[in-house]
């Protein structure tokens, strides 16, 4: 397909519109990658299926006929329709590997974790920390965050211009900001049109680059998959199929198919009308207030898919691609539709806290139109994440998740509601 060309309007004029590039995976490029590191489930393979249940297996595989054939730990094989499956999660261990420099959000939702190894005024050429290399259309990028604080930053955090693309500079050269257009990402900077001329800006100065949306992700035609990779980040794409080595993507900007090794792979999930995560929604009401003080006093609010601070959500060594961060004591409320009627999640201690003096304490409720219908006891730092399964929610309004002070007052909060989803 075509797409609008990204150079400044100015010279615009000057050039055809370019064909929008395609995804694409270096051949062998995971060859000699390193192992990654994630602490395993019980099962192999841990299912969340739409009835709220968890299936253990040994091995799944996806085929094009639209079911999915599962290798049960309890023995035997069943058949399941891919519409029955919420989500699949991995069992991995080997030794930890770097997350990279850089993260790449796309405007499909994708999230990834690498570096730039090349580029031009089409495409930038990302390797992943898996040691895959994807050539991602300019036009398919959202934000380039970059530095040390790349895997933490939130893209909402930084206000997109009305029209054209906006470079961040790092605090510590100022923290200014410059609107203009990108040009191209190469191996050591940004190359950026703006009003003073095209200019040359390295990557230790660089904190984010923020792109206008000139082009719509395309439309899927069958069943699309979050791929959650290791140690950090999300594909997203159209399933073509999956086996026991490899998980194989149409990423939503592109047609070409991309392959991402069983060992690159958490988990994935599968999306669907019938499965909501909380983490996609938007709260109706929020209520944040620290130990002592105000709400204004608050240092820690809720986030996305990710801890308070930013970091990959896990507690009792388990990761979670999707899910909320939150800190006591808060409460997110959600509007309940009138088809969901299971609510499951994992909540626990995000295990950065093992790091801290201070493991914290908290006591996860929830609460449907204002009555509790669970709560969870306390729950510490390193202890392992508990299950809420399959809490009934139907006919209910609004869905109201609380994490509760402990016995530690506020110090080292750091809860997770880990896979918080409605089902249908």
């Amino acid at each position: 397909m075509t797409a609008k060309t990204r150079l400044a309007p100015r010279l615009a004029w000057l050039l055809a519109p370019l064909l929008l590039p395609s995804f694409a995976i270096a051949a062998g490029a995971t060859r000699g990658a390193p192992a990654l590191d994630r602490a395993r489930t019980v099962d192999p393979v841990l299912l969340l299926l739409r009835d709220g249940s968890r299936l253990g297996a040994s091995a799944i595989t996806f085929g094009a006929d639209g079911e999915a054939s599962v290798a049960v730990v309890a023995g035997g094989m069943r058949r399941l329709p891919l519409q029955e499956i919420v989500s699949v999660e991995y069992a991995a261990t080997g030794a930890r590997t770097a997350i990279g420099t850089m993260t790449a959000r796309l405007h499909d939702g994708s999230r990834l974790l690498g570096k730039v190894v090349g580029g031009d005024e089409e495409e930038v050429q990302f390797e992943l920390a898996t040691g895959n290399t994807l050539a991602i259309p300019l036009d398919a990028l959202h934000a380039l965050f970059v530095g040390p604080r790349h895997a933490a930053l939130d893209v909402a955090a930084f206000a997109p211009a009305e029209e054209g693309d906006t470079l961040h500079r790092r605090l510590e050269v100022g923290g200014d900001h410059t609107r203009g257009t990108l040009v191209a990402l190469t191996p050591t900077g940004v190359r950026f049109d703006y009003s003073l001329g095209t200019g040359d800006f390295r990557y230790d100065e660089v904190e984010a680059v923020v792109l206008e949306q000139q082009v719509e992700p395309r439309a899927p035609k069958g069943v699309v998959v979050e791929a959650d990779l290791l140690p950090d980040g999300t594909l997203i794409g159209e399933l073509v199929r999956l086996t026991a080595a490899e998980l194989v993507l149409k990423p939503l900007a592109t047609e070409r198919e991309v392959a991402l090794p069983r060992e690159a792979l958490l988990g994935l999930r599968l999306r669907d009308g019938t499965r909501r995560w909380l983490s996609d929604l938007a709260p109706v009401e929020v209520r944040e207030r620290p130990y002592l003080g105000g709400a204004d006093d608050f240092l820690h609010p809720w986030r996305r898919d990710r801890s308070v601070t930013g970091q990959p959500l896990q507690c009792g060594g388990r990761r979670f691609g999707k899910g909320l961060g939150c800190h006591s004591r808060s409460e997110l409320s959600f509007a309940l539709p009138a088809s969901a009627r299971r609510f499951v999640a994992v909540v626990g201690i995000s295990d950065e806290v093992l790091e801290l003096p201070e493991r914290g304490a908290v006591e996860f409720r929830v609460l449907v139109d204002g009555v509790e219908r669970w709560k969870s006891g306390a729950v510490r730092g390193g202890e392992p994440a508990q299950a809420l399964e399959a809490l009934d929610v139907s006919g209910g309004k609004v869905l109201t998740l609380i994490a509760d002070f402990g016995s530690g007052e506020d110090v080292a909060d750091r809860a997770v509601w880990g896979e918080a989803v409605l089902l249908d």
